[in-house]
């Protein structure tokens, strides 16, 4: 059919006078937003010149500055905050997973700057610089009573300059001095794999840049195995990029298959996220791990997989963190991360916790939440968080292992025992070990009550001490390798495993046990 010129004309015109009309009113609307931000800016100009002026001592002007900045943002929401130009460019290393550096994670223990272990193929690692050890001098200024930030930007660089470090280790005498190239640092996203008879064990630690790719590598490698299965260990996962997330839910959901979209009062905040994989990893069930600190894109992958029936997920509910935030630099060196839209599971399901629930402590019951059906017809809930498939009560942590635990001690007597005993990978704690840790407490003045050694707190010491022996012998790999099998969570999911052989009986175990849970409970 051909269409009449003077139509073709008149249309086309429409069509550039309609563009042109939405680009004037596009620019109006910003010259006039523009002008209501100056007029309201005036207040505050007036009263941080007066205060500037006239205030009886003289003031910070950067401090108040970021004050206001901060006690503006308060009244938005806990995730819209102001960034320094260390905490922006912190930012930017969780998200690319590289900077320039010596390989070594850090923390502050007995006023100094302390080694907790050294990246594997760094600097660091290659000169034997070893958990425990605490750098007393950088560039010899002593480092004593700095903090950790204080310790990082003397330590990280161009790859390609070096750094004098001298370092205090236990059982020496002397202290150790090292001149180190700093090099370009990777972390990884995914910290440690392992096949457990049979069963893929993937924990994955944060969202990245390369986050996808460096678990599909771990897939790849475990599938090559013959693994009858995988969990996905997301527990303590704070999130990150939502890119990475949709990168990471593509590795198991087919072509075209819609995994979040987002809402904004701005249309370009308005989008779908669909999977464009060419190769998704789903023949075998896959169980995914969340607790009560996975969030963000932790939350998306989980919701996702939830939502069309392709993982089993198990824990506890997760934060209930459904915002997204966008970054935006900030002259000076520093940033805004700024809530703009809200996700959505491809169900529907806005999985964000209502910020007054936390505030009082109590969390929505189940009924009070609303229902949505996943593509196979199960119920899943919106709002707080994503609720497990299976949820597992862990029991929680006694009075003496928080303190234990916030004290640093099984850490810092790992370093102190490994300095003066032969150790490898045969390690165990035996009376004798847990006889010398409590001496050891006693000689850092950590009270410990006779009584308070109950059968679940020798335990949880030996455990403690193990993990961090092993932290110190192979850095974080060993953390994982002493406590994978004392895990509770993964014994039950590889229980679970082993009684079925696919999800649909998954699922259907996993309501079996928490029936008997409940059962349980109702009998005491």
């Amino acid at each position: 059919m051909r269409l009449d010129k003077k139509l073709v004309l008149t249309l086309i015109l429409v069509l550039t006078v309609t563009t042109a009309a939405i680009l004037v009113w596009a620019q109006d609307q910003r010259r006039q937003n523009t002008a209501k931000v100056l007029e309201d800016l005036k207040p505050f100009a007036q009263v941080y010149e007066r205060i500037v002026d006239y205030y009886v001592t003289e003031v910070e002007t950067e401090e108040i500055i970021e004050a206001a900045i901060d006690a503006m943002l308060e009244e938005l929401d806990s995730h819209s905050i102001y960034l320094s130009k260390h905490e922006w460019e912190n930012l930017m290393i969780d998200t690319r997973g590289e900077f320039g550096g010596l390989g070594i994670t850090i923390s502050i223990r007995d006023d100094f700057p302390t080694v907790i272990s050294p990246i594997e193929d760094t600097p660091a690692y290659r000169l034997g610089i070893q958990g425990g050890d605490q750098i007393v001098e950088i560039e010899e200024e002593s480092t004593e009573g700095w903090n950790s930030e204080q310790a990082v930007s003397k330590l990280r660089g161009q790859p390609g300059t070096q750094v004098d470090i001298t370092v205090y280790r236990e059982g020496l005498e002397d202290s150790l001095y090292f001149t180190v190239m700093r090099e370009i640092i990777t972390v990884p996203s995914v910290p440690y794999m392992e096949n457990l008879n049979g069963v893929g064990y993937i924990r994955v630690s944060r969202f990245g840049e390369r986050t996808a790719d460096e678990l599909e590598e771990a897939i790849v490698t475990l599938e090559r195995q013959g693994v009858d299965g995988l969990i996905l260990d997301l527990r303590s996962n704070p999130g990150g990029l939502l890119d990475a997330a949709r990168e990471v839910s593509e590795l198991f959901l087919g072509r075209d298959t819609l995994i979040v979209y987002t809402e904004s009062r701005i249309p370009d905040g308005n989008q779908k996220f669909v999977s464009t994989a060419r190769r998704v990893h789903d023949r075998s069930p896959l169980a995914i791990l969340v607790n009560g600190a996975s969030a963000s894109a932790s939350e998306i992958v989980a919701g996702a997989l939830q939502d069309w029936d392709k993982a089993i997920i198990v824990g506890q509910p997760s934060f209930g963190k459904g915002s997204v935030q966008t970054v935006f630099q900030i002259e000076g060196g520093s940033a805004l991360k700024l809530t703009t839209m809200k996700y959505f599971t491809p169900v529907g399901r806005s999985i964000h916790k209502d910020e007054k629930d936390d505030e009082d402590g109590e969390e929505a019951a189940l009924e009070e939440r609303e229902e949505f059906r996943t593509a196979a017809g199960r119920t899943v809930y919106g709002g707080g968080g994503i609720t497990p498939d299976w949820e597992i009560d862990l029991p929680e942590f006694t009075d003496l292992q928080r303190r234990l635990e916030l004290r640093g001690v099984f850490f810092s007597f790992a370093v102190h025992y490994t300095a003066y005993h032969e150790v490898d990978e045969n390690f165990q704690v035996t009376d004798e070990v847990l006889e010398e840790f409590t001496d050891f407490l006693e000689e850092k003045k950590i009270e410990v009550e006779d009584e308070d050694w109950t059968e679940e707190n020798l335990d949880y010491a030996r455990l403690g001490i193990k993990r961090e022996v092993f932290r110190k012998l192979f850095g974080a790999k060993g953390a994982f390798i002493a406590t994978l099998s004392s895990d509770e969570e993964i014994n039950r999911v590889l229980e679970m495993f082993d009684n079925t052989s696919n999800l649909t009986e998954m699922f259907d175990y996993a309501k079996e046990r928490e029936k008997l849970a409940e059962a349980s409970v109702d009998g005491e």
